[in-house]
């Protein structure tokens, strides 16, 4: 292997330019070339990123100096490219979801197994340090038994958001709304942090306020295998935008994070009487609407430490740290939401 991973970007937009950024703040990692379905664009895509952009995918598979791709495609196509990708012997970093069926995400495993590639899932809300030391502390016991586990994402993009691709708001290549395009990153989150799998006791949803085949608004109660409770509730329909809510709760303490920030962890040994803070943090008077009021409103850290540990992954042999397997769970349970709230008109 060479002395840096050659990347190649399938696609454009905002995710295009943050897989780029993340590629060119990771050492022994360097953008090689770019794809993108407009053809028309390619010389605009190749001055601004300034590498090459091939006129086809299988042109960009054959380039002998790309090592991996990421899959910054419309989420109905991932499944195709990244087993393309595969038997062309290219690791793959896919954006979320990986896929919108299961049979699909488990064909891509499949297939990036046999080939011997890694497959990444670009779920990068768990190299928050702050989300990774409360999930060792959840796992160490230090919550206690875990009682209710919330997701709350009460985000808002306009029409012309959806109007701004043909893709956008469609079950074929979007896979859904708020909760399979938005919400899906802090589904996963609270998986990972609670440890479980979960099962759909009841939900609903639908589009209220876009002009949209697919969900602007849903809700859904949970039963995790581990005995807590839960709720999931997602809209693109809340108008400004307002930060996301992941809260924890066990027998002996909680925490709770608003938009990037952990606002408040506190515990205690005796899971009674007064509680004695394991961690105060600076709670801001006011938490930044970030992702909630528009798509570009993240840091591109996430991304890059995404990025690092895929690469790390490749150098080591090991898995990445949200592998096909992982990124499988957020899809099974936002299918399973949909198929209990009687969304997605059968093509799910």
């Amino acid at each position: 292997m060479s002395a840096e991973i050659g990347f190649g970007i399938v696609g454009a937009g905002m995710a295009a330019r943050f897989h780029a950024r993340a590629i060119a703040a990771t050492a022994d990692a360097r953008l090689a070339a770019i794809c993108r379905a407009d053809a028309s664009r390619a010389e605009e895509a190749a001055v601004e990123l300034g590498v090459p952009c091939e006129a086809s995918f299988e042109a960009l598979l054959a380039r002998p100096d790309v090592d991996a791709v990421c899959l910054c495609t419309p989420s109905g196509l991932h499944a195709e490219q990244a087993m393309a990708a595969a038997q062309a012997g290219k690791h793959v970093l896919v954006e979320k979801p990986m896929a919108l069926r299961l049979a699909d995400a488990d064909a891509m495993i499949a297939a990036c197994r046999n080939a011997g590639v890694q497959l990444g899932i670009a779920l990068q809300r768990r190299t928050d340090p702050a989300c990774r030391a409360l999930h060792d502390a959840i796992r160490a016991g230090e919550l206690g038994g875990l009682l209710l586990g919330t997701a709350t994402v009460p985000y808002f993009r306009p029409q012309s958001y959806y109007g701004s691709a043909a893709w956008r708001g469609t079950w074929s290549l979007d896979g859904g709304g708020a909760l399979m395009n938005q919400g899906i990153h802090l589904v996963d989150l609270l998986l990972w942090l609670m440890g479980s799998e979960a099962e759909v006791v009841g939900a609903s949803g639908g589009a209220a306020q876009h002009d949209i085949e697919v969900e602007d608004c849903v809700v859904a109660a949970l039963r995790f295998s581990c005995g807590a409770r839960g709720t999931i509730a997602a809209t693109t329909a809340a108008a400004p935008g307002f930060p996301h809510r992941v809260e924890v709760y066990g027998s002996r303490g909680g925490a709770q994070f608003e938009g990037d920030a952990l606002v408040r962890w506190e515990g205690h040994p005796e899971g009674c009487g007064d509680t004695a803070p394991r961690i105060r943090p600076q709670v801001p008077v006011s938490v930044a609407a970030g992702s909630g009021a528009s798509p570009t409103g993240i840091s591109t850290l996430g991304h890059t430490l995404i990025v690092q540990d895929f690469v790390a992954s490749i150098r080591e042999g090991r898995d990445p740290l949200v592998d096909g397997v992982e990124g499988r769970r957020s899809l099974a349970l936002v299918l399973a939401i949909y198929e209990a709230a009687g969304l997605g008109g059968g093509r799910l």
